[in-house]
C-alpha cells in the first residue's frame, strides 16, 4: 500500500535550477526533462516527483535515484557495479555489499558517490548505494576476491522509500 505525503507541490523555476545545479554535481544527468517538477515530503524521505514519476528523493540527507525511475529511464547515466546473482539476493533483503559479489564496475567514482547496483544475469538495478572505497579500489578488491564491505546499501526493494512510491 503507498505511503502518504505529508505535502506535495509543483516546485518554482528557481528551485527547479537549484535543484538541477544540485543534481548535476552529485549525480550527473538523470533522464529527466525538468519541466514539471513536484517536491513531496513524508517521514524522512522527500521525493522529487519529474512528469509524475518520483526519480528522486533525499535519504538521510543524501540526493538519490529512485529504483523506479533506474528501472523505467535506464541507469547507464550513473555509474555502477554488476553482481553476481547470490550478491542480488541479499542485497534485496537490504544488506550491504562485499566485494566477493562483484563481478564488474563499470564507470569511476569516488568514495561517497551514490551507484546502481545490477544484476549481472537480468541486467537490471536491485538497489541504490553508496560508495564506500573508490572505484579503482573496489574493481581491485573485486579481482584478488578480496573479503569486506564497499558498497552501503541506502534503497532497495521493499524498504521506506520504496513502499512510499510504488
Amino acid at each position: 500500500m503507498p505511503g502518504k505525503f505529508s505535502t506535495r507541490y509543483k516546485l518554482s523555476k528557481k528551485a527547479v535550477r537549484e535543484l538541477m545545479q544540485e543534481v548535476s554535481s552529485s549525480l550527473g544527468n538523470p533522464p529527466m526533462n525538468w519541466e514539471d517538477v513536484e517536491e513531496a515530503k513524508a517521514e524522512e524521505y522527500t521525493v522529487y516527483f519529474d512528469s509524475g514519476m518520483p526519480c528522486l528523493a533525499r535519504v538521510n540527507g543524501a540526493l538519490i535515484p529512485t529504483l523506479q525511475c533506474l528501472l523505467k529511464r535506464g541507469f547507464s547515466w550513473l555509474p555502477y557495479v554488476v553482481v553476481d546473482r547470490g550478491a542480488t539476493q541479499a542485497l534485496g533483503r537490504g544488506a550491504d555489499l562485499m566485494a566477493p559479489g562483484i563481478r564488474r564496475v563499470s564507470g569511476s567514482f569516488k568514495e561517497g558517490a551514490i551507484v546502481a547496483i545490477v544484476d549481472e544475469q537480468s541486467n537490471v538495478p536491485v538497489c541504490v548505494g553508496r560508495a564506500l572505497k573508490d572505484s579503482n579500489t573496489i574493481d581491485s578488491m573485486a579481482k584478488e576476491k578480496a573479503k569486506g564491505k564497499v558498497i552501503e546499501n541506502v534503497h532497495y526493494p521493499g524498504d521506506g522509500l520504496w513502499k512510499l512510491i510504488s
